[in-house]
């Protein structure tokens, strides 16, 4: 089962570097100007001596060589989760031999949302959105340091994928609704670019599901999940759970031609592929030397609300890079929300509704649009790495206003969720303004001053600080005032491999690596910066778009461009 509401530090203690891989020596230091790659040739077996200073994915341990067992396929996939069984099923049913190695005892699903643009159930719901310029905000977003192409490819070929995953679903009972998911933003389609959201996510249930959740209490894309797993098995998928890669087999010169996994016995096992291996094991959100290099940001977080046990540690990075290949190019976008478990369906957080935040010094410090990261960035950032929204006993007024669409849904039941988390503490509430400020221990002159102005510009209609959207404004007047803390939880740290336009892994200089290929957050270049939430649904919808695409175009022993031109 996925453990959630880790406190991360104690989280990423109990993971430990030394269980990454065996032999290598490990610098818990920020990035320094080592090289991105490295030949596996000259550094396998160095001495303590000669690896001090660098980090784990430049001192590739010994060749493994006490093989048990060799296994033959087509295909081997790393991971199974969304990417790596979308793979497997568009390559087992395009005739392909294919196994799916997996570290756990199962497989592991996540998220509510997928997201695509111009399928037909999206088009029967009236909703129409122009692929091209979803793309370009994409790739803008990432100051354009992604890979547009990589970008272009899932927004104008997810529609035709969900189509066929649509059918694919409702085989096993599934159907399709629209989003559950606390990042779609219902009616944003026609704000200005800063804060516009697409209505590109949807869900799939059973008439045995919550709302937000399985019947069983997993994920809903376990539904998908589901369904790959069972058509992939159909047309001959071999899965190998407590199966944990640790070495590629060849490198970026030869070419790569297989993995070496250790199963749950300690046994070595060679999966030779002869089509390509395709690294599909997850995000760097569990490695802290990976964090504190290219995602500081991530590790201010507050918890992790994904992460498995032992999972999400940088895998797959460490294999391809002993290889020779090399890191996104784009830099990590980290996804950090404003909730966690505890809080996902209390309407008053800052994850869903705009009010007025401050840090400890009692000061504004950004927009407080629930537009993700945004906020989370900033209050990352703050003194202290804390803060407040505030709101009035008002608020239902503001409820309203912010969510014209939904607004009777978000409110049943919010008066008696609020008075449970005022008596719990996890709300603090005082009679005034004054005393609000004594209970947080920040500024009482400055915290009156903040919400004097902010009145002030809710009475005029225009945020002169930060441009918040005058419908999003509120006024604070009403007692009793409230204090909600402004929670970070980390989901992942997508970065990976660098790839082309194939999802093909890719040296330094941009050469493709023979055999090698990435999907899901192992695939690199496609993200920058921060995790978008311009497209609800964007990471489970590349995982399974690049996963179709990747293994219908390996089974047929051609590449992504040639399937989709």
């Amino acid at each position: 089962m996925v453990k959630t509401n880790i406190n991360r530090r104690d989280f990423i203690k109990g993971i430990g570097v030394a269980g990454i891989s065996a032999g290598a020596t490990v610098a818990l230091s920020g990035c320094n100007s080592a090289s991105n790659t490295t030949d596996a040739n000259q550094t396998a077996g160095q001495s303590p001596e000669t690896t001090i200073g660098k980090h784990t994915w430049e001192v590739p341990p010994d060749p493994i060589e006490n093989i048990s067992e060799t296994k033959d396929f087509d295909i081997v996939i790393v991971g199974g989760g969304m990417a790596g069984n979308a793979t497997a099923e568009a390559a087992a049913r395009n005739g392909a031999k294919v196994a799916i190695l997996e570290q756990a005892e199962e497989c592991q699903f996540r998220g509510l949302e997928n997201g695509n643009i111009g399928s037909k159930w999206q088009l029967s719901q009236g909703i129409e959105i122009d692929p091209i310029d979803a793309a370009r905000r994409l790739f803008m977003w990432s100051q354009q340091t992604a890979n547009y192409r990589l970008i272009l490819t899932w927004a104008t070929q997810s529609g035709r994928i969900f189509d066929y995953i649509e059918k694919l679903c409702s085989e096993y009972g599934f159907k399709t609704v629209g989003s559950r998911g606390p990042t779609a933003k219902f009616g944003w389609g026609t704000f200005p670019d800063e804060w516009r959201v697409y209505e590109t996510g949807c869900c799939f249930v059973s008439d045995k599901d919550e709302y937000r959740a399985r019947y069983d209490g997993k994920n809903l894309n376990w539904n998908v999940g589901e369904a790959f797993m069972n058509s992939a098995t159909s047309n001959g998928a071999e899965y190998f759970y407590n199966n944990r890669a640790q070495q590629l087999v060849g490198n970026a010169k030869s070419g790569i031609t297989g993995v070496i996994a250790q199963d749950g016995d300690g046994n070595y096992i060679q999966y030779n592929a002869s089509k390509g291996v395709v690294l599909a094991c997850g995000d760097i959100g569990g490695n802290e030397e990976m964090c504190k290099c290219w995602s500081p940001l991530s590790l201010r977080a507050d918890g992790t609300t994904y992460a498995t046990e032992g999972g999400n540690v940088g895998d797959g990075m460490l294999m391809g890079m002993w290889a020779g290949a090399a890191y996104s190019k784009s830099p990590a976008a980290h996804m950090v929300h404003q909730y966690n478990l505890d809080t996902i369906s209390f309407y008053l957080t800052s994850f869903f509704q705009c009010w007025l935040s401050v840090n400890r010094n009692g000061e504004r410090f950004g927009a407080e649009m629930p537009y993700e990261p945004y906020l989370t960035n900033a209050r990352c950032n703050t003194p202290g790495n804390i803060a407040w929204s505030i709101f009035d006993s008002d608020y239902s007024t503001y409820v309203k206003l912010q969510h014209p669409l939904d607004w009777e849904q978000k409110l049943d039941g919010l008066e008696d969720s609020l008075a449970e988390r005022v008596e719990s503490g996890y709300v603090t509430q005082a009679d005034t303004l004054e005393e609000l400020a004594d209970k947080l221990g920040i500024p009482s002159d400055q915290f009156t001053a903040t919400v004097k102005r902010f009145n002030e510009m809710y009475d005029s209609g225009v945020d002169v600080d930060f441009g918040v959207p005058k419908d999003f404004l509120s006024r604070i007047q009403t007692p009793p005032f409230y204090a909600c803390p402004s929670i970070c939880s980390m989901l992942v740290v997508p970065f990976g491999l660098h790839v082309d336009n194939n999802s093909q892994v890719c040296t330094e200089d941009d050469t493709p690596i023979e055999g090698l290929f990435a999907v899901g957050n192992m695939q690199g270049d496609f993200f920058g910066l921060s995790y978008p939430v311009i497209c609800p649904g964007i990471s489970i919808g590349r995982c399974w778009t690049f996963g179709q695409l990747v293994g219908e175009a390996l089974a047929k022993d051609t590449v992504l461009t040639e399937i989709v031109s």
